[in-house]
């Protein structure tokens, strides 16, 4: 079902921060919804040289409601394909305004030319020694990470369903505007 609407995602940041981000809501069905937001990070993103993230871009995102992870599609300003990027997560919780996850500090990126890279090793270790993470989160999002980077590196992460439903909806530039404006409102 197509549902182009506005939506806040809850994302929890161990220790204890929280983002609401405003996003749109652009498919949704019984397990996966698929959401496009602005990615305004204050410093970009650099990978093995490439600047997959900067202020500006905007992700597409494949949320299963049964997985440790998201999947987005990162598109810079221009709409160009920058590169995939894979969150370790908890399995998102459905809210009256969107869904809720929490950020297990693993990430993967998949970059234009195939090379895939893992993020945030030392930042989740360090998370697992303090006991931000608990054991069994820690070893579920290593378990999501080693299927991910395995998937990824055969070529299989990215599949053409995958494709398609992380491509740019039409009217993006429209849904861009309107996400800028929702950030500036108060909403629920």
């Amino acid at each position: 079902m197509v549902a182009l609407r506005p939506i806040i995602i809850e994302y929890h940041r161990l220790p204890d921060r929280v983002s609401r981000l405003h996003s749109m809501l652009l498919y949704e069905d019984e397990n996966r919804l698929v959401v496009l937001n602005m990615l305004n990070r204050a410093n970009p993103l650099i990978v093995n040289g490439h600047c997959l993230v900067e202020k500006g871009c905007v992700g597409v995102w494949l949320v299963d409601v049964r997985e440790w992870y998201d999947l987005g599609a990162i598109y810079d300003v221009n709409n160009v394909l920058r590169g995939y990027y894979c969150d370790i997560t908890t399995p998102a919780e459905r809210t009256e305004f969107g869904y809720r996850t929490t950020d297990l500090m693993l990430d993967l990126c998949i970059l234009p030319d195939g090379s895939v890279f893992c993020l945030d090793l030392d930042e989740f270790e360090r998370g697992t020694r303090e006991g931000v993470i608990d054991a069994a989160c820690a070893e579920q999002a290593r378990k999501s990470l080693a299927q991910l980077q395995q998937e990824a590196m055969q070529g299989r992460l990215v599949s053409c369903e995958v494709q398609r439903l992380l491509a740019l909806p039409p009217g993006v530039d429209e849904i861009r505007e309107e996400l800028s404006r929702s950030r500036r409102t108060s909403t629920p």
